[in-house]
């Protein structure tokens, strides 16, 4: 830290930042910042499944969805990535339903 944060860290004057969060993830070229891993995991409840399941009908991978897309990471969300994982061509553990970086990024461009 440079001297000012390091005052504001040592007075104790500083804001604190929620769960180590500073924000969304930036975008790039037009996609969402990829939100990691962990995001996607059983027993997750974030906007970023809600995000990813409304792209993944919008892109035709809403089959597996009975009721539709939520904030809670489910079977159907898995089975949807991995449908689309599989027309990128992707086989094994390549499409494992759970999405990285570069299936984020093919998903909304």
């Amino acid at each position: 830290p440079g001297p000012h944060t390091w005052e504001l860290l040592v007075t104790g004057k500083g804001k604190d930042v929620k769960d180590g969060a500073v924000g969304p993830p930036p975008a790039s070229h037009g996609v969402p910042g990829y939100p990691g891993r962990a995001m996607f995991r059983p027993g997750a409840n974030n906007t970023y499944v809600t995000q990813l399941g409304k792209q993944l009908v919008r892109k035709g991978f809403g089959r597996f969805y009975r009721v539709g897309p939520g904030p809670i990471w489910s079977e159907a969300d898995r089975r949807a990535v991995e449908a689309f994982q599989r027309t990128q061509g992707w086989r094994g553990g390549a499409a494992d339903g759970y999405p990285g970086p570069e299936t984020w990024r093919r998903l909304f461009s």
